[in-house]
């Protein structure tokens, strides 16, 4: 079952992370398109592939939300990593490199925290709805 929703929103994330690449080809090069991005394009959906197809690491109900979110990081920021160095894309001395990793540092805790804050409230209904539910049988 994960393997198939891996692999669906894998599918996905390769036509957005393709989509996302020919808009920066378009935006940043006064050449357009041309045979020369097709490894941009390509990387850029194998990119959006890995994140998405990645993300099934939170329906894996043995672990924790922090387990989750820092695996779902160390992946997609070690593909990032890997192809932004092997394409050129950036250098690491560049300072937009480390700023774009800083974002992606604040975005995960932010997605820490709104899974948190989600888990701890629906553990909160579940428990609400327990002691109702044991209140009625005490009442009987």
């Amino acid at each position: 079952m994960l393997w198939k929703k891996a692999t669906l929103l894998g599918l996905a994330g390769f036509v957005i992370g393709g989509i996302i690449s020919i808009i920066f080809i378009l935006t940043g090069s006064s050449e357009g398109l041309s045979g020369k991005n097709l490894p941009h394009i390509l990387l850029g959906g194998v990119y959006g592939a890995a994140a998405m197809g990645s993300s099934i690491v939170y329906d894996i109900e043995k672990w924790s939300i922090t387990r989750a979110t820092v695996t779902h990081f160390l992946l997609v920021f070690a593909l990032y990593f890997l192809l932004v160095i092997s394409m050129k894309w950036f250098r690491l001395e560049d300072p937009l490199f480390w700023i774009i990793i800083g974002c992606m540092a604040v975005a995960y805790v932010i997605i820490w925290l709104i899974q948190y804050l989600a888990c701890r409230r629906k553990i909160r209904e579940m428990n609400e709805n327990l002691n109702q539910w044991k209140s009625r049988e005490n009442a009987d």
